[in-house]
């Protein structure tokens, strides 16, 4: 806090005008849409560059693509009996195996992350705490990762793994899910990404999910 406070109150603190108000020292400030729709002029009244960061943050009006920078990833919902199932037919306490499939396109040794985040409707059967919600007798499955720590969220379901140099083989994980509200849900995309190059990432797209 002495630190902040020290950067916040010395000599060279930034100098800007916004819309002809002036202001000393760190500048943030949250706006709406509607706020920017006239433009707003910021002058630097100091001798010395002004670093700016802006962030944007907003709910896109249509599904956004998959993409994949490093990384490729499918994600699959099944039937018990390997089915593909239909997310506009699903009925409250139907039952869904979840399939995750990630590949690294590069060589490089690497700390994989994995993220599958959870439409509403959806609860994830944790395996720790439900005998039926293992998937080890599921034969239809690929063999999972071996050497993945996993997590199973009330909101999404985690993997982390470490991956070797040279190491091409496909990650594979599933898990259970359970519907429990019926309503109309956005379909949040799974995610991978090396922990330490974020640009390599990649994501499937997101969609909808009907809970009758």
């Amino acid at each position: 806090l002495l630190a902040a406070h020290a950067l916040q109150t010395a000599a060279d603190a930034p100098k800007i005008s916004i819309g002809g108000k002036s202001f000393e020292g760190d500048y943030v400030q949250s706006f709406k849409l509607a706020d920017l729709v006239t433009v707003q002029h910021i002058t630097n009244n100091s001798d010395r560059a002004v670093e700016a960061v802006v962030s944007t943050a907003g709910v896109p009006a249509t599904p956004e693509p998959a993409k994949a920078n490093g990384f490729t990833i499918e994600r699959g919902y099944f039937n018990f009996d390997g089915i593909a199932a239909d997310l506009t037919k699903t009925k409250q306490n139907d039952r869904l195996v979840v399939t995750l499939k990630v590949k690294q396109t590069n060589a490089w040794p690497s700390q994989v992350m994995v993220t599958d985040l959870l439409p509403s409707g959806l609860e994830i059967d944790n395996p720790s705490l439900v005998s039926s919600a293992s998937v080890a007798a599921l034969d239809w499955l690929p063999e999972g990762t071996a050497g993945a720590h996993l997590e199973f969220r009330d909101d999404r379901f985690s993997a982390a793994i470490t991956r070797e140099k040279d190491d091409t083989s496909t990650m594979s994980f599933a898990y259970v899910v359970r519907a429990v509200s019926p309503g109309n849900f956005i379909l949040p995309p799974a995610l991978v990404e090396d922990m330490y190059r974020p640009f390599l990432n990649a994501k499937t797209e997101s969609g909808v999910l009907e809970v009758k």
